[in-house]
């Protein structure tokens, strides 16, 4: 004679209420934030490209008719900082669509290899927002040398350009009062 074992009971599965489904749902309209910033990458990547193509023709063909009062080394250095700043814009919103996409329609942040930067590790929105206003610092610092490049050029300097290096030094020790955690 065999005894049956009871059989074992699974708990019942926990059905996902419709109203929260579609709230996740949501997270895929950050897609729009994603491809809008890889768009806006491109563009700035072709506008600094094309700043530093203007560079070398400015500064080959030495014309001294130019549209500036600067000479050719100096107007082709201002378009190169300008260039610079193309860049570092772009390479922003590179940053910031690569984080949208790894925070809101998920990008599993264990399955990274080894070898990736710890940069690129986007983890939540504090480490998005913290790399982005290092970005900007930059930004504002490379901003502040061509301006102060072209004032010293045209009009000399005049003590309201302090303003922007102070506001770059504020949001630096922003920055350094975000890592005291």
């Amino acid at each position: 004679m065999t005894e049956k074992l009871p059989k074992k009971s699974t708990p019942p599965k926990l059905e996902m209420p419709r109203l929260l489904r579609l709230i996740i749902g949501t997270r895929f309209f950050s897609a729009i934030a994603v491809i809008s910033s890889l768009a806006a990458t491109l563009l700035m990547l072709l506008i600094g490209a094309q700043n530093t193509i203007k560079a070398f023709i400015i500064f080959l063909a030495n014309n001294p008719e130019t549209l500036t009062e600067l000479e050719p080394g100096a107007e082709a250095t201002l378009l190169l900082l300008e260039s610079l700043d193309n860049f570092l814009v772009g390479l922003a919103f590179l940053y910031f669509a690569y984080g949208i996409y790894s925070l809101f329609i998920g990008l599993n942040q264990q399955n990274l290899p080894d070898n990736i930067p710890q940069w690129l590790k986007v983890s939540n929105i504090a480490t998005l927002k913290k790399t982005l206003l290092e970005v900007i610092v930059v930004l504002l610092s490379v901003v502040y040398v061509k301006g102060l490049l072209e004032n010293i050029a045209t009009v000399g300097l005049k003590w309201e350009f302090l303003v922007l290096p102070i506001s770059i030094v504020a949001i630096a020790l922003s920055l350094k009062l975000m890592n005291l955690d």
